[in-house]
């Protein structure tokens, strides 16, 4: 096993990013009781900058031991509760610990059997890098990753190989940034594409590196594209529910649209919670009888909440009057408690498996852009995670009885009439399938239903030239029956190209940036995606 030779906690940036770090996990109490697991690490991360010789000796002579016990499925309490005592008589400072709280996890991980054996292996033949994984752990510490080993800045750069598609921020306000994509045909389709990604994360999943760009594979199709940069927000935007998100969001976005492109109607994409404001948008606007949306696609969007999945686990009146006050006082969810959430429905491919791959054997994965768009995270306003908790989850007010009401109109799925898309990917942990599905009826039309083959970010990543999934198209009669679906060969994405040509409108030449009206305010990817 190979030493701490070279490791220098004492940098300067090293202690900085440490004590930020430090400083937003400590925020996290203020949602959760400290958890045994939070108390040890962070213990065990102030010895390693305060006491660097004493963190060498844990890590040469107690972190074996701690390992190979992990290592042993057989290991009962008792062997735990010694090695637990041998820790605190030797560290005093780490031994006041949950010892339940660290039980719990390390029977997590010993669950997840592949990765065990892989570790044995390693761990007998003297293959674990101690030196490196630490190293990983300083990098990702000054990297601002929230999960281990996501990002990577010294491969991603926005504006060089993530978010690189060229185009124009065109209009601003508190909420967002409004990005026009050039044209790369020499004609394009009259009627313009709106993306309302979610506004838990970053936009540029839809622009990821070269072919994983779902926005450069629509340019190149011939569509000018528009797409809502969500700003990071702060304790300013408290107040902000989703009646804004539609509103100064949306709406907003759709009426600089109209004057930018006139005698043009917008076809309307949102995914996953992007969805649900462009759901509520298109609602909004026929209430108010307007007819302004082509159509409406909506990627892994949950509108019928009566079975939301594994994340409908931690909602109840209880917990949401738990986290009512701490978000009140921060002003919004932190990114950290968000992530976090996210990979527990997947702790062995987002959590342990990284953690033990890059900390423990000193292994890094090979960069991956989805990936590193999942390690960035952004806040949420405290109103807009109430709204969300308490309308869609507890009372799933989007298809009740009694419709919602929002900025004075009722809210009725039934009035939207214009051509629909529902896409639902089979492995979607945050918004199982079958539960998009149970949308299907709601409308006053019958909607396009594709079932794509991955998970919740990468099913919908998923290019014509990787060939990485296959798709389903769901009979009308039968939404949730896929073994009737009619399997085809082939990205979603090329389906949900000929649904988008059927309200393309005719064949124009490109517009100018800000349809010649508006300025450029500045080149894409734009300042709010780069906000920390």
């Amino acid at each position: 096993m190979q030493g701490l030779q070279g490791f220098d906690p004492s940098k300067h940036e090293w202690i900085q990013a440490w004590l930020a770090r430090l400083t937003a996990e400590s925020q996290l109490l203020s949602f959760f009781e400290p958890s045994g697991a939070h108390d040890f690490g962070r213990l065990l991360t102030a010895l390693s900058v305060e006491d660097p010789d004493r963190f060498r000796a844990f890590s040469s002579q107690l972190f074996p031991k701690l390992l190979s016990a992990l290592l042993d499925a057989d290991t009962d309490d008792s062997v735990w509760s010694r090695l637990f005592d041998e820790v605190s008589s030797s560290f005093p400072e780490v031994g006041g610990f949950d010892r339940s709280q660290i039980l719990w996890m390390i029977r997590q991980v010993q669950a997840t059997d592949d990765l065990l054996v892989k570790l044995r292996s390693t761990f007998e033949a003297g293959e674990m890098n101690v030196e490196q994984g630490l190293e990983n752990w300083r990098q990702d510490i000054l990297a601002g990753a929230i999960l281990p080993d996501t990002l990577r800045p010294d491969a991603f750069s926005l504006g060089r190989n993530l978010a690189s598609t060229p185009g124009d921020v065109v209009f601003e306000n508190q909420l967002f940034q409004l990005i026009q994509y050039r044209p790369s045909t020499d004609s394009v389709h009259q009627n313009p594409i709106l993306l309302i990604p979610a506004f838990v994360n970053r936009f540029y999943i839809l622009d990821l590196s070269g072919e994983y760009s779902m926005v450069r594979w629509l340019v190149d199709q011939g569509h000018t594209v528009f797409l809502m940069s969500w700003i990071n927000p702060t304790e300013m935007l408290a107040p902000y529910d989703m009646t804004h998100y539609v509103l100064d969001g949306g709406l907003a976005a759709l009426d600089q649209i109209d004057r930018m492109l006139p005698r043009t109607r917008t076809q309307l994409m949102g995914y996953c919670a992007g969805g649900v404001v462009a759901t509520l948008l298109t609602a909004w606007l026929k209430a108010r009888g307007e007819d302004r949306i082509a159509s409406l696609s909506l990627l892994t969007t949950l509108l019928d909440y009566s079975d939301p999945g594994p994340l409908g686990h931690f909602v109840s009146k209880e917990t949401i009057e738990s986290l009512r006050k701490p978000l009140t006082e921060m002003g919004y969810l932190p990114a950290e408690l968000m992530l976090r959430t996210f990979a527990s429905l997947r702790p062995h491919d987002l959590l342990f498996g990284r953690m033990l791959n890059s900390y423990v054997l000193g292994q890094r994965a090979k960069p991956f852009p989805l990936l590193h768009w999942l390690g960035d995270g952004t806040r949420t306003p405290a109103s807009l995670v109430l709204w969300i908790l308490e309308q869609l989850y507890l009372k799933n007010a989007l298809v009740s009885e009694s419709p919602m009401q929002l900025a004075g109109q009722s809210i009725d799925l039934s009035t939207i009439d214009c051509p629909t898309f529902l896409l639902a990917t089979e492995s979607d942990d945050i918004s199982p399938w079958q539960s998009v599905m149970m949308a299907a009826d709601r409308f006053g039309v019958e909607p396009v239903c594709v079932l794509g083959q991955g998970g919740h970010n990468a099913g919908v990543i998923s290019p014509p030239s990787k060939q990485r999934h296959d798709y389903y198209r769901l009979d009308s009669s039968d939404w949730l029956n896929k073994t009737i679906a009619v399997r085809s060969e082939g990205s979603w994405w090329l389906p949900w190209n000929e649904f988008l040509e059927k309200q393309q409108g005719s064949s124009v030449s490109p517009p100018l940036p800000g349809g010649g009206i508006r300025p450029v305010i500045e080149e894409a990817p734009g300042r709010y995606v780069k906000q920390s």
